[in-house]
């Protein structure tokens, strides 16, 4: 906002009610105000900024209410838990790993620990599970 601000209240003004509204989750209300509010200093970084906000509104969601639920706002969890469970078997002395290889022991590795390792390998003996039929065709 300091680029696209003509001011330093402007950018405290703009930006306090952005996080407002972008906490909520409420990307249609930031974009309509950015267009009707804001007077850009820096026209190209306005433009910007809007075009992300576009992009990525369906992946801006209602963190207000995630919390009050109780749900995990940030990724870091996940991120932590990937690179322990792939790390821990990449990222021995010695190994490189091309994306393709460390794709597919990923997705082994997946298999594994949702315990669908004989579902993946022996699918004629899960024939009658439907659920593993379906999941092993997706691969």
């Amino acid at each position: 906002m300091s680029m696209i601000a003509l001011n330093k209240a402007d950018k405290d003004r703009h930006l306090k009610f952005m996080f407002y509204h972008l906490w909520r989750g409420e990307i249609y209300t930031v974009l309509d105000y950015l267009r009707k509010k804001v007077q850009a200093k820096n026209e190209e970084k306005y433009l910007e900024l809007i075009g992300y906000l576009e992009k990525h509104r369906d992946e801006i969601i209602d963190y207000q209410l995630r919390k009050k639920a109780g749900k995990m706002i940030g990724s870091g969890l996940i991120e932590k838990g990937c690179d322990q469970i792939i790390g821990h078997r990449q990222k021995k002395k010695g190994m490189s790993w091309r994306e393709t290889g460390s794709l597919s022991l990923g997705i082994l590795r997946v298999a594994e620990l949702n315990k669908q390792w004989e579902q993946l390998w022996f699918p004629a003996e899960a024939a009658n599970d439907s659920m593993s039929l379906q999941w092993v065709s997706n691969l």
